[in-house]
């Protein structure tokens, strides 16, 4: 069961139903304090509009705060997180920031951003 402060922080700072926030470090830190956890994170990477031909993601939302981006889904969806504590969650989405992804050289990733499936 999602705690009624989770509740609150996702319509307050969530801009579409996949829980994606700009500031997911500070979601996780409130999902975990208050007993929640994820099953899995779904990436998206934040592009120029005019740059998704390029994006590794294609399609989803634009950037209510910056109307020239975007949030471009991408088909990276990663599970088993459900045995993960909020260090773990985190050290992987940093190392996956990090390291980006792409695909044949073509495709590339601006900036990746997680959403996550919270286990209830």
């Amino acid at each position: 069961m999602i705690s009624q402060n989770v509740k609150d922080y996702i319509d307050k700072h969530s801009f579409c139903p996949e829980h994606l926030s700009r500031d997911w470090e500070s979601f996780l830190d409130l999902l975990y304090a208050e007993g929640g956890s994820i099953s899995a994170i779904l990436w998206w990477d934040y592009c120029k509009i005019s740059q998704q031909h390029e994006s590794i993601g294609s399609g989803g939302y634009r950037d209510p705060e910056n109307p020239e981006y975007m949030f471009a889904e991408t088909q990276l969806y990663e599970d088993g997180f459900d045995t993960k504590s909020l260090e773990e969650v985190k050290e992987y989405i940093i190392r996956m920031k990090n390291a980006g992804i792409g695909c044949n050289n073509r495709y590339i990733s601006f900036n990746l951003v997680p959403s996550f499936d919270i286990r209830e």
